[in-house]
């Protein structure tokens, strides 16, 4: 009993230790401790992995690539997924350095100042709020169906703002219920949707549904599209997919020891979504008796199950399509609303005091309502579920851009004034460091941040063909045009706080 006593008085002495080295961290950077800090390694996981949603971007995706590449289109899958991992890596090491909630503003912040990172954190900020709703819409494209409903856009739009009320209420009522529930979702997508696309690789393995050559075939030829354009409209499913690894790093400042689980989980999450994903996409097209017949179908996943499995696994799978996309949508919520409360704590938005206040949960609950309502009349005017992940990948990958291009231009070869300068601002802004002092109103421009060139550039190009590749498709236009709209409201809204600056 007393051993027993004992333990328990240790480690909470261990969680007491690393609480106030947390706090301390968020000292030394200028901000105190608002948010609740409650999440762990898993839960931290968890954010990136809902994010990245390999089951979402199966479910939604994979028909367009099979009839667009045919069955050889899934090779663009660990293709992507590798490009992804150099993205990951330099993420990683930024979530350490830096480990605060806002990522992309704050790692841009102190890597290149504050005018740069405002255009990254409101350009992530346009790709949580239009994926967000994305995800919401393609969960109600299949509730309605499975539960009777007329699927009119109509309904399809009514049940999707009904979801986004959902996943709002979660996250009102603080980050433990929210990470519950997606920490739940997560365990069940592994154990649905994933053991699935495993169990029919074994069959297809078993039977001989398919030989290994059936993976590398493909139509000789597409109408209106060249082989580059059909190269990059198939990677498009892996593109919009293995993305959002780096989520986790928008709840750093509600997770415990940060600088350690965070970088973690952007690197664990994206490996494993790309393995596993890649597995599940070998399962199901091997798994394929009709070509014809699966491409044509709305539903080209469920063709499969059904062809192989008797009704009740399809159902079955289908709960699990449900759960998954929820959490991705959960996810999404709370990484997005920790963005605009960053940007709000430091008055870089319009109302910033009015979105930067918390509720007795320790939640931004007002950022909160404003996300629930903006993301529910991009809704009403987009009505399509493709326009509005266009817009969310275009917008996501533009932030990827500035942010690694702010890591090359910091990891250029400094002068000997620099790197002096440069390393009494690093030692000052070491935990523990005397005198250490990081103000939200001046960043530390030029952090020296330690990243092998060949990797900042390397993951800089990839992004670049990735942005090339988006421009594309046919939809393309729509998305780009609607991406300079919020490109045109967000210079607004940088004026608008700028002026407003001047004025006081």
């Amino acid at each position: 009993m007393c051993n027993h006593q004992a333990a328990t008085s240790h480690h909470q002495d261990l969680r007491d230790l690393n609480r106030s080295a947390d706090e301390e961290t968020l000292k030394h950077f200028g901000y105190r401790q608002e948010l609740k800090r409650t999440l762990g390694s898993f839960s931290s996981f968890a954010v990136s992995f809902s994010i990245i949603s390999v089951t979402t971007g199966l479910f939604a995706n994979y028909g367009d690539g099979l009839r667009t590449a045919g069955p050889a289109f899934i090779w663009t899958w660990p293709l992507v997924g590798a490009g992804q991992f150099l993205v990951a890596l330099v993420f990683a090491r930024l979530a350490e350095a830096i480990p605060l909630s806002g990522y992309a503003y704050q790692w841009t912040r102190h890597l290149a100042g504050h005018r740069l990172a405002w255009w990254a954190g409101w350009m992530m900020t346009i790709q949580f709020i239009t994926g967000m709703p994305g995800a919401c819409y393609a969960l109600a494209t299949y509730l309605v169906v499975y539960l009777g409903v007329e699927p009119s856009i109509r309904n399809v739009v009514l049940v999707t703002i009904g979801v986004i009320v959902v996943i709002a209420l979660i996250n009102h009522y603080g980050v433990r219920l929210a990470s519950l529930v997606n920490n739940v979702s997560v365990v069940a997508e592994i154990l649905g949707t994933i053991l699935i696309g495993l169990l029919l690789l074994a069959v297809a393995l078993w039977r001989h549904t398919n030989s290994f050559g059936f993976l590398f075939s493909h139509p000789h030829q597409v109408p209106g599209l060249g082989y580059l354009s059909v190269f990059a409209f198939s990677a498009l499913m892996s593109a919009w997919t293995i993305n959002g690894f780096e989520s986790a790093a928008n709840l750093s400042e509600e997770t415990r020891n940060p600088a350690r689980h965070v970088p973690r989980a952007i690197v664990f999450s994206e490996v494993f979504s790309v393995v596993v994903g890649f597995l599940v996409l070998l399962g199901f097209t091997l798994a394929i008796s009709n070509l014809q017949a699966v491409a044509s179908n709305n539903t080209p996943l469920l063709v499969i199950i059904g062809s192989q499995f008797p009704p009740a696994v399809v159902n079955a799978t289908m709960f699990a399509v449900f759960v998954s996309i929820f959490a991705c949508a959960l996810a999404n919520m709370m990484a997005l609303t920790r963005m605009v409360w960053a940007m709000a704590r430091d008055r870089q938005l319009p109302a910033s005091a009015w979105l930067s206040q918390l509720s007795v949960h320790r939640v931004p609950v007002n950022a909160v309502l404003t996300v629930a309502v903006i993301s529910s009349l991009i809704v009403l005017w987009a009505k399509f579920e493709v326009v509005i992940i266009g817009i969310s990948a275009l917008a996501g990958y533009v932030t990827y851009a500035i942010v690694v291009g702010a890591t090359v231009w910091n990891s250029r070869s400094p002068s000997r004034e620099d790197r002096n300068a440069l390393s009494i601002a690093f030692t000052a802004s070491l935990p523990n460091a005397p005198g250490a002092s990081h103000r939200a109103g001046s960043p530390g421009k030029g952090f020296p941040l330690r990243l092998p060139k060949v990797l900042t550039w390397s993951a800089l190009i990839w992004i670049l063909i990735l942005l090339a590749m988006l421009s594309l498709p046919r939809s393309a236009r729509t998305n780009s045009v609607a991406t300079l709209v919020a490109v045109g409201l967000g210079a607004l809204s940088h004026w608008y706080v700028r002026h407003g600056r001047q004025r006081a």
